[in-house]
């Protein structure tokens, strides 16, 4: 299905940084939406990955603002069920559900959209915690077209890997310090090798899940001009 990308390009985009970028599993689901006259797509967009803590270690850095601040960023607000919060990049949004230390359903606002948030925290067998992480969203068709479903998901792949970075969370599957992605680490080579990585994978991910190729790597050269620089 992806004879469309060239393996070259592609080995080159994700074997810098393999280790981190294939700490997260990626879905997406996609189907057309026709609202006012407009069409839209609605994107599932899942991430997954292991980290080496418990739930109820997570739980904390996920729910309480002081311990937000420390990696995802400031977030100000009530994190209780029906609680409003504010987060960075002009992000806002009420917690809809808690059940506490395993999963937190809320709307994340921005760019004027709603959208349903899910994260959920399960236990594994060998010691990890499985965090999966699911943004469902409302995208024109024409922005979809152009920019694919990386613009959205990178945000999350950036999210899971600070995590990782405050958690040493990886430690295990990556056999290394995972960097910090601040702005000014995002702005360097390294920085940009991953973002490359993460729009190929998600461009991948529009492949299987329907998308022709072209508009595929359409939306990958996109993403990767827009974040990566």
């Amino acid at each position: 299905m992806r004879s469309g990308f060239d393996p070259a390009e592609e080995k080159m985009a994700v074997t810098e940084s393999l280790p981190v970028v294939d700490a997260v599993r990626r879905e997406l689901e996609i189907d057309e939406q026709f609202h006012e006259g407009r069409t839209q797509v609605r994107a599932v967009l899942t991430l997954t990955t292991n980290i080496t803590r418990s739930p109820a270690q997570l739980w904390p850095l996920l729910t309480r603002p002081a311990q937000l601040a420390g990696w995802f960023g400031p977030v100000s607000g009530d994190l209780r069920e029906g609680g409003l919060f504010e987060a960075p990049q002009g992000a806002s949004g009420r917690v809809l559900q808690v059940e506490a230390p395993h999963k937190i359903a809320l709307t994340w606002d921005r760019h004027g959209r709603a959208d349903p948030l899910l994260i959920r925290l399960d236990p594994e067998d060998d010691g990890t915690t499985e965090l999966r992480l699911r943004h469902t969203t409302l995208i024109e068709r024409e922005e979809f077209d152009r920019a694919g479903p990386g613009l959205g998901a990178i945000d999350w792949e950036i999210a899971l890997l600070a995590l990782a970075a405050a958690t040493d969370g990886w430690r295990a599957s990556c056999l290394r310090d995972v960097p910090v992605p601040t702005s000014g680490w995002l702005a360097t080579q390294e920085g940009a090798q991953h973002v490359r990585a993460w729009s190929v994978r998600w461009a991948a991910q529009a492949v299987a899940a329907g998308v022709d190729e072209a508009t595929a790597r359409q939306g990958e050269k996109a993403t990767t001009s827009i974040l990566g620089g």
